[in-house]
């Protein structure tokens, strides 16, 4: 009866080792999938760097030649960014705070010496 028992214990074992034979072969094919797919992501970033590069030269040189700062429009650009969802003050409300909406002319009157 013992060597029943063993013969038993035995079979488990190799089916064990089979079974992990069989993922440890499954898990190595999908590594490898993931490398081809990362080599190949890698190679779309690079060739879409290059073009985004290729396209901001091209927009800045025609930018340039329409006499549009770049730099101002990008700046106003990270600015809206930066506060989305925040709309413009209405205009009689700029009116009273001064024509560029910060209250600067009063600021600028004292200055003079003719403010209060």
């Amino acid at each position: 009866m013992a060597l029943g028992g063993a013969t038993k214990k035995l079979q488990q074992i190799v089916d064990m080792a089979e079974e992990t034979y069989k993922r440890l072969n499954e898990l190595r094919d999908q590594v490898q999938q993931m490398r081809e797919t990362v080599i190949d992501t890698n190679r779309r970033v690079r060739r879409l760097e290059r073009e985004l590069d290729d396209q901001g030269a091209l927009v800045e040189a025609l930018a340039r030649d329409a006499d549009v700062d770049v730099e101002q429009v990008l700046a106003e650009a990270a600015i809206e960014e930066a506060e989305p969802g925040e709309p413009d003050p209405a205009p009689d409300a700029r009116a009273d705070a001064g024509e560029d909406g910060s209250g600067a002319d009063e600021g600028v009157a004292d200055a003079e010496g003719t403010g209060s």
